[in-house]
């Protein structure tokens, strides 16, 4: 009997360091079995480490709950979602003359065009790259092709996108990971990682963006013909509402505003009666329901129109009809998606749910888990494909024996 692969992901937020553990069935399926949560206590900033210990002790300890939730103690692969406000991407495009007799285009060809479109790349040679992705081929007299390889062509042009961050930026990532003793760990951009959440393969053919509201920044994908086409960082996330709230009214202090927002926020004003209130039982006043309701919806507005300011660079809005899918924590304002829908002119906004995975509710259930989920959906859906053999060598061994 074939033995099930144990995956990790990770995702690395400003606010909670979020892992799970996911063992992959004979059949496919993934099974979640194991999560864990950690604050960096501010070592982890806009996507950057910024104290090392910190950064350290959080993972360790987002892992070591999550191992032992799933009772397990090594794992077959690793796969982290990370972004920031210095993640870049950029499109490509190139193309080669096949050399060989027969004009057979080979995985050599393939990947000699795609290198090619990357090294001519200012962006590339600057910045390390974490991720080149194919979007489309094309050769002499044939256009929109997914796969050349062992396909006829003169000539095979490329279009391909990359996504880069500094050096400096992606190094001390991965010094974290390896100090909490995860070597081995695959990087993944989280917008790549929400999409493999909760798109499913129609909606990333027929075009699809996923909003990703963290609590600092919020991320965005754009995938059209099952690829990523756009990509960007918009500086504003939850907590941006939540000072909002506490600078305009007065709530008691940023954590009063923020469960102030959980609870009562919502960013239809019309959808509130004018008389309703919330009480502020510490200091004994009332605060208009409403009138944080406009508040809510001022920075709602902002960020939706930001959002749509991106969705327009691209020139493909009108292709986009896979819908716009929002994650995150701060996808949860209440009527949220119902004001996107209006702002961004889509027919069809939703919260995003995560698609093909089972397991504990806590995690497949939870906004916060999307990125994580993702990764590891994604390293269990490449491991199939290749059907390699799991690698027992994985760095939660190592973990566990600086433990002991």
């Amino acid at each position: 009997m074939p033995q099930r692969a144990v995956l990790l992901g990770l995702d690395l937020g400003a606010s909670k360091v979020v892992a799970v553990v996911a063992v992959q069935e004979e059949d496919g399926t993934l099974n979640v079995t194991g999560t864990g949560q950690a604050s960096p206590q501010g070592g982890i900033t806009q996507g950057q480490i910024t104290d090392m210990e910190l950064s350290t002790r959080a993972i360790t300890r987002a892992v070591e709950e999550a191992m032992n939730t799933a009772g397990q103690t090594k794992v077959d692969g690793i796969r982290v979602a990370v972004d920031g406000v210095q993640f870049k991407g950029e499109n490509l495009r190139d193309s080669i003359t096949i050399s060989s007799g027969d004009k057979i285009i080979t995985a050599a060809d393939r990947d000699r065009v795609l290198e090619q479109a990357t090294n001519g790349c200012k962006l590339a040679k600057e910045e390390l790259v974490l991720h080149r992705l194919p979007q489309m081929f094309h050769i002499k007299g044939q256009r929109d092709i997914r796969n050349p390889v062992a396909m006829f062509g003169e000539t095979l042009e490329a279009e391909v996108r990359i996504v880069v961050a500094p050096s400096p930026v992606i190094m001390n990532i991965n010094l974290a990971l390896k100090n909490a003793g995860l070597h081995g760990a695959e990087l993944m951009y989280s917008p790549l990682a929400s999409a493999e959440a909760v798109l499913t393969r129609e909606d990333r053919e027929n075009g699809a963006v996923v909003v990703d509201i963290g609590e600092h920044l919020t991320h965005l994908g754009i995938f059209l013909h099952g690829s990523l086409f756009h990509s960007a960082v918009i500086p504003i996330g939850g907590m941006h509402f939540t000072r909002d709230l506490e600078i305009t009214k007065h709530l008691g202090g940023i954590t009063a505003s923020e469960r102030i927002k959980i609870r009562f926020g919502t960013v239809l004003p019309a959808h509130v009666p004018a008389e309703e209130a919330v009480e502020l039982e510490e200091e004994g006043r009332l605060v208009s329901r409403r009138e944080i309701a406009e508040v809510l919806q001022a920075r709602a507005s902002e960020l939706l129109n930001l959002v749509l300011a991106e969705m327009g660079r691209t020139g493909l809005t009108h292709e986009i009809h896979g819908g716009v899918h929002l994650v995150g924590g701060g996808a949860l304002l209440t009527h949220l998606p119902i004001l996107a829908q209006t702002l961004l002119g889509r027919p069809r906004v939703v919260l995003g749910r995560i698609q093909g995975v089972k397991g504990l509710p806590q995690a497949t259930g939870n906004p916060y888990f999307v990125n994580a989920l993702g990764a590891v959906k994604a390293l269990a859906r490449e491991q199939s494909e290749t059907r390699g053999k799991p690698d027992r060598r994985g760095g939660i061994l190592d973990f566990f024996r600086k433990m002991s």
